[in-house]
């Protein structure tokens, strides 16, 4: 069932494979947002990626967020005053020493979550357990990242509405991913793109007809007056 044109919702939206084709972000999807936020909904990114990284991917997105939740849920920023809130554990040292002592290449270090390549998910593994952590794999695509347990993006979600004291108001949480299930979960209006990944489509969320962008323009459209 569509939210009622009227109602103030909470709009959730992924960034790589959603918004992010790896170039831009297609207009349409900008526009849709920003009409969300004109109508007083509160938009917000919920990402694996850090939150330093946004503004070189998807700035003219940012601008329009109040909240953001990176690294897996694992951390609440409020835009417009750039402090950061960690919602699970801090990265440990010794994790972060014993993945470079393995040579894993192009590590992501984040303040509470560690990625790399996939093609590297054994040695995140075999680090985690040699140092005793109990953090949780997640995968992304080709990505994995290493997050505290108990933290994802619905935790996170969670933790940002409360934050702004929107509890109760609907949420649309668009995205394509395996590590965006959780938030899809708690979501009262799911939507994946249509590229989204295989473990999406068992899932059986609705899909757009459309791609990254124009698939979050399309999915937006279903609750914006006409």
């Amino acid at each position: 069932m569509e939210a009622a044109k009227g109602e103030r919702m909470v709009v959730a939206v992924d960034v790589d494979g959603t918004l992010y084709d790896g170039t831009g972000v297609a207009p349409e999807a900008v526009a849709a947002l920003r009409r969300c936020r004109d109508r007083g909904d509160l938009v917000m990114i919920v990402t694996g990626r850090r939150f330093e990284t946004l503004a070189d991917v998807v700035p003219e997105v940012l601008e329009l967020c109040e909240l953001v939740v990176g690294e897996e849920g694992g951390v609440l920023v409020d835009v417009a005053s750039g402090t950061i809130t960690l919602l699970a554990a801090a990265l440990e040292p010794a994790l972060l020493a014993a993945l470079v002592d393995a040579g894993v290449p192009d590590l992501d270090v984040g303040h509470v979550v560690v990625g790399g390549p996939f093609s590297h998910f054994d040695e995140f593994e075999r680090a985690r357990d040699l140092v005793g952590s109990n953090r949780h794999l997640v995968v992304n695509k080709q990505s994995v990242a290493l997050a505290p347990a108990g933290c994802n993006k619905a935790t996170g979600l969670s933790a940002a509405i409360a934050a702004r004291g929107a509890e109760g108001r609907p949420i649309i949480a668009i995205g394509d991913a395996a590590n965006d299930l959780p938030m899809f979960a708690i979501a009262t209006h799911p939507y994946a793109v249509a590229n989204a990944d295989h473990a999406v489509h068992l899932a059986d969320i609705p899909l757009t007809r459309a791609s990254v962008g124009r698939g979050v323009a399309e999915a937006l459209a279903h609750h914006l007056p006409t």
